[in-house]
């Protein structure tokens, strides 16, 4: 069977992953901008960023039977193709509504790297190895977000909005390209695959199962506690404490110091082969930074280092958390295309439907944020409660 783990394969997988995590955020600079050229509202303005994360989660499903039958690159590349077709279309919306559909697009296209990603490493990999390598690669779930928002920010100051989708359509084109040096790692073509019915029983197995559902719901809120940072951070920094898009997006980089503590965590308790353990440590070390970011906007000092200091501390927990319920939720499985498909599926269900609830409210509403962080929190102990009884 063929090994993932050198650092080149590792790095095409590192971009793999990130592909739809990139697309997301990228434009997240531009959504104050993007409302004023539209004339619609901030909250309308948003919409860019849900119904992106609303085709990446549909996206998921539809990638485990394609890669069940076609293999696993000729998926990916499908999934190219499609997300090409959105950006075009977005580069050239001439209004809101197209470049919402536009994105939509773009998100059913770019569902196809975490979902190939996951499913590739589970083909290769188990136990302490593949939990080590999902904590790497969840360096797409921390450090490309704050590096996306960075690049936004800078070609938005230089090529304005648009010229986002061309750096995705750039981005698209190489990953392309690389993907052709990865191994095909699915054991066996299934010529049935895109049956119906088989896929409908394969789906509804994953779904009973408890360990898949709620390992998923841990990544679920963890990548809602990204998505909501990624949406709601850009109008505090710049229309509330007044960073330009530029420094904004420099100082996410505060984040990537949180996700490298993670990270080497992670990394170093894989060895004791503790993942339910090493949940519950990543929510104990989320909850301090999360009452204090709470404590610290309440009294309304809501500055630079109020801001992003707590979020890089709470990425140290997030990152445990969310590998070692990846690692955990997929190591049982037999059929790990399906299984990772539905994981990633509740996983950014949970994720739209948390952006969803946030669109009721207004972005000037500070609390906001530290309230989500805190629900979530609250939340996770739950799920981790219940998982442990299992």
């Amino acid at each position: 069977m063929h090994s993932l783990l050198s650092p080149y394969r590792m790095g095409i997988l590192l971009l793999l992953i990130s592909f739809g995590t990139i697309s997301a955020v990228l434009l997240t600079p531009a959504l104050p901008e993007l409302a004023r050229e539209f004339g619609v509202s901030e909250s309308m303005a948003q919409l860019t960023m849900s119904i992106f994360l609303v085709g990446y989660t549909i996206g998921q499903l539809p990638y485990g039977p394609i890669a069940n039958r076609l293999g696993r690159k000729k998926a990916v590349y499908m999934g190219i193709a499609l997300m090409l077709v959105g950006s075009f279309l977005a580069i050239a919306a001439p209004s809101f509504w197209i470049l919402v559909a536009g994105r939509f697009i773009q998100a059913l296209g770019a569902a196809v790297g975490l979902k190939i990603t996951f499913t590739m490493v589970s083909d290769c990999h188990s136990g302490q190895e593949a939990t080590k390598a999902i904590s790497l690669l969840s360096l797409a779930f921390a450090l490309m977000p704050a590096l996306g928002v960075t690049i936004g920010g800078y070609i938005i100051a230089y090529g304005g909005w648009r010229g986002c989708f061309v750096f995705l359509s750039l981005y698209a084109v190489f990953l392309g390209l690389l993907v052709l040096c990865l191994p095909e790692t699915g054991k066996q073509i299934d010529r049935n695959a895109l049956e119906l019915k088989k896929i409908a029983h394969g789906y509804l197995n994953q779904f009973k199962s408890s360990t898949t559902v709620l390992n998923a719901l841990l990544m679920g809120f963890i990548s809602s506690s990204f998505y909501i940072f990624a949406t709601l951070s850009p109008y505090i920094g710049i229309d509330h404490i007044g960073l330009s898009p530029k420094q904004f997006g420099l100082w996410n980089l505060v984040l990537c110091l949180g996700l490298f503590g993670g990270v080497t965590f992670t990394r170093w308790f894989a060895k004791k082969n503790r993942p339910q353990l090493a949940i519950l440590i990543g929510i104990c070390i989320m909850i301090p930074p999360i009452l204090v970011m709470f404590f610290l906007f309440s009294f309304s000092w809501v500055t630079v280092w109020t801001l992003f200091i707590p979020a890089s501390m709470i990425r140290i927990g997030s990152n445990t958390i969310w590998s070692n319920a990846s690692s955990r939720g997929m190591s049982a499985s037999t059929d790990k295309s399906n299984t990772s498909a539905v994981m990633q599926f509740l996983n950014l269900s949970v994720s739209t439907l948390g952006l969803f609830l946030i669109g009721f409210y207004s972005t000037t509403q500070i609390m906001l944020l530290p309230s989500a962080f805190l629900i979530l929190s609250i939340l996770l102990l739950v799920v981790w409660k219940k998982s442990s009884n299992k």
